[in-house]
């Protein structure tokens, strides 16, 4: 089912837990590939390293900053552009922040998908569907 991703478990010092890294196709200037991103409800907006830009054919130089406060107080710079996806097959927008850390994971956050989509977490069958709103 499009809209529909699969995602898998880790081992963690708290046990085994559920690993919601779906693979979403992104448009690049070599056609649409895909990443791995890790959906985090708790994220403002989705977020990347700010390396992928020159893939996505992104000129961070023209893009406005942000600071995004972190865990434990530590804040992450970043640039704002919007990147194409495709969740289902008709691509949308979605606003990224490319951080200036380069071990910055790939994440799938608020803006943009929850305006446009509701999320169901299916722990049995390990799958996230994204229904559109």
């Amino acid at each position: 089912m499009r809209g529909e991703f699969p995602f898998g478990e880790k081992r963690t010092a708290l046990g085994i837990l559920a690993d919601p890294i779906i693979r979403i196709p992104i448009l690049t200037k070599y056609g649409y590939q895909n990443f791995d991103f890790l959906v985090d409800t708790g994220a403002d907006c989705s977020m990347m390293p700010a390396a992928a830009a020159q893939d996505l054919s992104i000129d961070l130089e023209d893009s406005s900053r942000i600071k995004f406060p972190g865990i434990g107080g530590e804040s992450v710079s970043a640039r704002i552009a919007r990147i194409k996806m495709k969740i289902i097959e008709e691509p949308i927008a979605v606003t990224c922040a490319f951080a200036a850390r380069e071990n910055t994971p790939f994440i799938l956050g608020r803006k943009d998908i929850f305006s446009k989509f509701s999320l169901t977490f299916d722990n049995s069958r390990k799958r996230i569907r994204f229904t559109p709103i």
